[in-house]
C-alpha cells in the first residue's frame, strides 16, 4: 500500500509507523547536497572560471520546499554533514510539510541553531497541520538537548488555506529569508592574474569589481588587463 512517488521519494504513510519508510528520501538527499555544494564549491566542478569568488557560503543558502519537497529540506538540512559537522545553513523554509522519519531523525552537530520557518495551512486535507506542531515538537526537543534554542523552529498557521500558498504566507517567507540570509559582502573580490585571463572572464572579472562605466568602450584586451591591473594594484589584491 501507499502511493510510488514520481518527485522526492515514495509514501508508505503519514502515521507514525508508516512514516519511518521512506525509499528514495537518501538518494534525494544525495541529489540536494550536489546542488548546495555546486553552489559552495563551483570552481571543483568546473562550473566557474573565476573561482571562489563566485561561490555561496553556506551561511547563505536557505533549503526551502513545499509538502514533500518541504519534508526533504527539513530532514536535509538538518541530518547532513561536511567536514564532519553540519551545514550550517542561514535556514530552513518547510511550507505544509513534515518531518519524515522522525525517529530516526538527528540533528548533526553544528545545525543546531538553524532558523527553521514551517508555514502550513489549517485546513490542510493532505498533510494534516498537527504534522507541523509535531515537527516541531521533535525538533525543538533536540534543540534544546543539543544547546540550542527551541524557539529556531517557528510555526506560522494560515486560516483558510487547504494544501496550498498564500499571499499572507509568501509575505511571511520573504520576512524570513530577509532576517535569515546575512548581507552579501560589499567588498569586490577579483582573484587570477589579469594577463591569464581570457576576454570573457576579463569582462566578468570587472563586472565583479563594478568597473563597468570605466571598461565602455574599451575594445582591445590590453585596455581590459590594464584597467584590472590597475584596480588590483589601487586596492593592494596582487
Amino acid at each position: 500500500m501507499g502511493f510510488a512517488m514520481p518527485s522526492w521519494y515514495d509514501i508508505v504513510g503519514l502515521d507514525s509507523r508508516s512514516n519511518e519508510i521512506c525509499n528514495g528520501l537518501d538518494e534525494s538527499m544525495n541529489t540536494i547536497l550536489s546542488l548546495v555544494e555546486n553552489e559552495v564549491h563551483p570552481e571543483e566542478n568546473g562550473l566557474s572560471p573565476l573561482g571562489p569568488q563566485n561561490s555561496i557560503d553556506y551561511r547563505r543558502i536557505v533549503l526551502a520546499g513545499f509538502s514533500q519537497g518541504g519534508a526533504l529540506a527539513l530532514y536535509t538540512g538538518m541530518t547532513q554533514t561536511r567536514k564532519n559537522k553540519g551545514l550550517g545553513l542561514a535556514g530552513i523554509l518547510v511550507l505544509s510539510g513534515y518531518l519524515p522519519r522522525s525517529k530516526q531523525f538527528a540533528i548533526a552537530p553544528g545545525s543546531e541553531s538553524t532558523p527553521i520557518l514551517h508555514c502550513h495551512g489549517k485546513e490542510d486535507l493532505v498533510v494534516p497541520v498537527e504534522a507541523a506542531s509535531m515537527s516541531q515538537a521533535r525538533v525543538s526537543a533536540l534543540f534544546e538537548k543539543m544547546g540550542g534554542k527551541k524557539e529556531s523552529y517557528e510555526v506560522k498557521l494560515y486560516s483558510g488555506l487547504d494544501h496550498s500558498v498564500s499571499m499572507e504566507e509568501l509575505n511571511d517567507v520573504v520576512a524570513f529569508l530577509k532576517r535569515v540570509i546575512p548581507q552579501e559582502s560589499v567588498e569586490p573580490k577579483v582573484n587570477g592574474d589579469p594577463t591569464m585571463m581570457t576576454v570573457k572572464e576579463l569582462k566578468q572579472a570587472i563586472e565583479q569589481a563594478g568597473l563597468e562605466k570605466q571598461a565602455r568602450g574599451m575594445m582591445e584586451k590590453s585596455e581590459l588587463v590594464n584597467l584590472l591591473i590597475t584596480y588590483l594594484n589601487r586596492k593592494g589584491l596582487e
